[in-house]
């Protein structure tokens, strides 16, 4: 056989090789599109980016002994700086894909997989470059839609309403400014079947979620009997209303992060000016048992780490080290106004008193004032400028000085 016939072979049998690969990716291709890809998966994403000068205080508690590292809640007269420091940080940032695809005629099959991200330094406080977020799949259908999987709950997200895709959270994610900084009940628990309505009456809307904690039934202690065991062994409800300028809201959580708890809000539109107010209570649950995956009712651990690390500036004045809070009632206030084209001023007030569990010490209470200006490119992309202050005090007995935490941030906030 000559070179050229031999060569002519060679590359006839390539080719049947490749048009045999085609084929079987086309053939793939197909039987995923008529499935879970006919909603081709939309990705998403922010960068939430805050460069940050930070001034935070500490009660200067006497140490138990010489050399002792431990502290007692006893006969502080002054407070000392914690951290002193200019500090870029990403809060918030997150990366997901989400789609729908068509199971029937009348109903849709949904999914969202999101993850947090470190844009500063890459990695978070375990070391790991993603966090789990909202992960969840569900059915939609012209009677509402039903999720499982990890989500927040709708007490949390009370606060944002679908009709007029408004949020009363004006510094969500702000150092300081944040309404976890101020109130409980910011969670995002694991094992969650939610439902939500479709939209009544031209504005209502209601979630209810049942949350499992998936105790064993068998147990450990007479502090943990492990008896959280069963269907919805926490819930979280909420109901809201809006209209065009305006909207109002409640929403309840019970044995939800070890706290039982009733949310109210509202939000009411005047021209250029939108004014909001949130008021929740909260009690401790009476189960001692948490549920998995959660934080406790109030962080109680007096480090030398920042409040933008995620203590609550509540964790030094419980009344004793390790020990936790059980009731709080908090309000906050705040306004924005559209000043002209691209710009946004912000202010806002909160307020919350906290009891702790040890009765031989009076409520803490909690006041913080943060004020800011927005410059919006687009709807998905802005930077912005705010200053605020905190300042919490207890029983003379744990200290007698209050304790101030300050935030100076100029941030960039990207969606996309």
């Amino acid at each position: 056989m000559s070179f050229r016939n031999a060569w002519s072979v060679v590359r006839s049998q390539a080719t049947e090789s490749v048009i045999k690969r085609n084929a079987l990716a086309i053939a793939v291709g197909a039987a995923l599109s008529t499935n879970a890809f006919a909603g081709f998966p939309t990705l998403y994403g922010k960068i939430h980016l805050t460069a940050n000068q930070y001034d935070l205080e500490k009660i200067d508690f006497a140490p138990t002994a010489a050399g002792a590292t431990t502290y007692r809640h006893v006969g502080a007269t002054n407070v000392t700086t914690e951290l002193d420091t200019f500090a870029l940080e990403s809060t918030g940032s997150r990366l997901g894909i989400q789609g729908d695809f068509d199971a029937t005629a009348s109903v849709q099959v949904f999914y969202r997989l999101e993850y947090g991200i470190d844009v500063d330094n890459g990695t978070n406080s375990n070391g790991r470059e993603l966090s789990q977020r909202n992960i969840f799949g569900g059915l939609r259908g012209t009677w509402g839609s039903i999720l499982f999987g990890k989500n927040d709950t709708p007490l949390k997200t009370l606060q944002t309403n679908t009709v007029l895709r408004s949020d009363l959270d004006r510094f969500n994610d702000s150092p300081l400014g944040d309404i976890g900084t101020y109130i409980v009940g910011e969670n995002r628990p694991d094992n969650v079947i939610q439902y939500t309505s479709p939209i009544w009456f031209g504005g209502l809307e209601l979630n209810v979620a049942a949350i499992q904690a998936e105790e064993t039934g068998v147990p450990v202690s007479a502090t943990n009997q492990q008896n959280d065991n069963g269907f919805a062994s926490g819930q979280s409800v909420s109901v809201t209303y809006g209209k065009a300028k305006w909207f109002v809201g409640i929403g309840a959580d019970s044995n939800v992060a070890t706290t039982d708890a009733v949310r109210a809000v509202g939000e009411i539109t005047l021209g250029a000016v939108k004014l909001g107010a949130i008021y929740q209570t909260v009690e401790a649950h009476d189960d001692v048992d948490s549920l998995g995956g959660f934080s406790s009712f109030v962080g109680t651990n007096g480090t030398t780490n920042g409040a933008q690390n995620g203590l609550n500036p509540l964790s030094e004045w419980d009344g004793a080290s390790g020990n936790a809070f059980k009731e709080q009632d908090g309000y906050i206030l705040n306004a924005q106004w559209k000043i002209a084209g691209p710009w946004l001023a912000k202010i806002q007030y909160a307020n919350s008193t906290t009891t702790p569990t040890n009765t031989a010490y009076k409520d803490a209470e909690l006041e913080g004032v943060i004020v800011g200006v927005d410059y919006n490119f687009n709807p998905n992309t802005r930077v912005f400028a705010t200053v605020a202050s905190v300042e919490v005090e207890g029983d003379e007995k744990i200290s007698t000085k209050a304790t101030t935490d300050t935030a100076s941030a100029l941030g960039f906030d990207f969606r996309f």
